[in-house]
């Protein structure tokens, strides 16, 4: 993103009880006492339903668990097993889906995005620095203590959309053209693991890195913050800086016949967060 953190998979089959449907289909059940046939035939021991041939189309038809559990290839690669959620890599991996923590949320009329650029015009002898700002920054993040700022960034994400410097001709092509927002209207980040200091004095501030993953035009690539965060009085503070690289994320420079952009960009997080009620 741009963004900016504070600055963030057997169940026993119903076969295995040895119930089901076809479990009511055996002779045993039936009501009429036994024929001479039937006790000689009683001596031979009883066929594995699982092992059984038996060409009935009852049996071939049936939904019965048995099924589930056969040796068969088919079985083994069941569905039902592998829409598990408790196997879902994205779940376990998805920092906002894990239950504990202590949940705080940016304050958006109190934080701001702003990336810093190189561009250069080619009647112009010098390079010119470029600032783009905005404050649609929301977010949230997740601490282990109410006073310390260790914890992860479950959400972070900036609306590309409002992004604006000293020029609104420069602002209009880079939403269209670079970024294209209308497909792609946010910078998204969210941290891999829980950093930050493990003893913290409130009102100090910290250094740390908070690595994670940043998503621009729908392309995920690993990235890791600088921040210096500061609690105090049940507020977060800080600043987190990260470094990127255009084309990494599917975004063109321009390079036009009177001016090019450097493919590297600085992209800075002022945050301010209060814990959610």
């Amino acid at each position: 993103m741009l963004l900016a953190a504070a600055c963030g998979s057997s169940a026993s089959s119903p076969a295995a009880s040895g119930s089901g449907p076809n479990t009511q289909a055996s002779p045993a059940a039936s009501p009429q006492g036994p024929t001479p046939t039937a006790r000689i035939a009683g001596l031979a021991p009883s066929p594995s339903p699982i092992a059984s041939s038996s060409p009935s189309p009852i049996a071939a038809s049936s939904p019965s668990p048995i099924a589930v559990s056969s040796p068969s290839p088919v079985a083994i690669a069941s569905p039902v097993a592998v829409a598990s959620p408790a196997s879902s890599p994205v779940a376990a991996a998805s920092p906002a889906a894990q239950d504990g923590g202590i949940l705080y949320r940016v304050v958006s009329e109190r934080s701001e995005a702003r990336y810093e650029v190189t561009e250069k015009f080619v009647e112009r002898p010098l390079p010119n620095g470029v600032v783009g700002r905005t404050k649609d920054v929301t977010g949230e993040i997740r601490l282990e203590q109410p006073n310390s700022p260790r914890g992860q960034v479950a959400r972070m994400q900036v609306d590309l959309r409002t992004l604006a410097t000293d020029s609104p001709r420069r602002d209009n092509y880079a939403r269209q053209n670079s970024l294209q927002t209308d497909q792609f209207p946010f910078a998204e980040f969210r941290s891999s693991e829980v950093v930050g200091p493990t003893s913290y004095t409130e009102g100090s501030e910290v250094q740390f890195q908070i690595p994670g993953v940043m998503t621009i035009k729908g392309r995920e690539r690993p990235l890791t913050w600088d921040a210096t965060v500061k609690m105090e009085a049940g507020k977060l503070t800080g600043t987190a800086t990260a470094r990127i690289k255009l084309t990494d994320f599917g975004v063109e420079p321009p390079r036009l016949a009177i001016l090019s952009v450097e493919d590297d960009m600085t992209w800075i997080i002022q945050l301010d967060a209060e814990r959610a009620l």
